[in-house]
């Protein structure tokens, strides 16, 4: 999996989302590849006519849309020069415009507008539906200033964290970053009965790390890679304190849990302070 051969950014003139499209082209310039910026103009489903309501010229509105897309263009070519920068405008609602160029796209680029409740609607109504359905990995931009740190990948042995492992990987090869490779040991089985039970758990974490690693360097030779055991009350809880400092954190939409988002992946992106990238296929793979 690559998720830098074609990145696409939605945009809506907000400072979230004008933080993601910042974020964006600096990947975009880090991997010699273009940017799409697309917008959802909802104009089309607003001002169509109800009876007895006159409709409105669209024109406009459309004109100032494009206009929100010329100047985000500008900002990106001031700042990233080398960056080709294609904008399109797209009549439907944001979930539904970005859930359909997801679908072609190699990593879609969401910003968010808050934390805490706020930010918990958003990911009831836009986010969280995208990372449920959408066709591409999709990164949640909190800040396009986190340069420092590693890139931290979690792995629990599942296909979607391997992949995880590939994307974060690439992503700290590109950034000259250190990749760090965590995993939560999970404690909801404490105490353990006996010293031979508690070996037990952790000989499978340190398995599974050792396994990440070499999944890593054989992908990036030159790549220097961490591995870390956490403990936590939940997985989601030992990402979170993990990942405070990182550049990314990076994981898969699901783990071993039979359902299309796993809870771990729904509580981590709603509560982190910093980027995380979301690995997922489309359903039909």
């Amino acid at each position: 999996m690559n998720v830098t051969r074609s990145i696409v950014v939605g945009y809506d003139d907000t400072t979230a989302s004008t933080a993601a499209v910042r974020w964006a082209a600096d990947l975009a310039r880090s991997t010699d590849v273009g940017l799409r910026i697309v917008h959802a103009w909802t104009w089309p489903l607003l001002g169509s006519g109800m009876a007895g309501v006159p409709v409105i010229d669209s024109a406009g509105p459309r004109n100032q849309a494009l206009r929100l897309l010329d100047d985000v263009a500008e900002d990106v070519a001031a700042k990233a020069p080398e960056v080709t920068v294609h904008t399109d405008l797209i009549p439907g609602s944001p979930r539904d415009v970005l859930d359909e160029v997801s679908q072609s796209a190699d990593l879609l680029v969401v910003g968010t507008r808050g934390l805490g409740a706020v930010l918990g609607t958003l990911l009831g109504s836009v986010s969280r539906g995208l990372l449920h359905d959408a066709g591409s990995p999709v990164a949640i931009i909190r800040s396009e200033h986190h340069h420092a740190g590693p890139v931290l990948a979690a792995y629990d042995g599942s296909d979607a964290g391997g992949e995880a492992v590939d994307v974060a990987a690439d992503l700290a090869t590109t950034w000259g970053s250190v990749l760090r490779v965590v995993h939560v040991q999970d404690d909801g089985h404490a105490p353990y009965s006996n010293s031979l039970e508690a070996w037990s758990g952790g000989s499978r974490s340190r398995s599974l790390l050792d396994q990440a690693a070499e999944r890593a360097g054989s992908r990036h030779q030159e790549l220097t890679v961490e591995t870390r055991m956490l403990e936590g009350g939940s997985a989601a809880a030992g990402l979170l304190s993990a990942a405070a400092g990182a550049r990314i954190l990076v994981m898969g939409h699901r783990g071993l849990s039979r359902g299309p988002f796993g809870s771990t992946a729904h509580a981590t992106v709603l509560h982190a302070t910093g980027n995380v990238l979301v690995v997922r296929r489309p359903a039909a793979e």
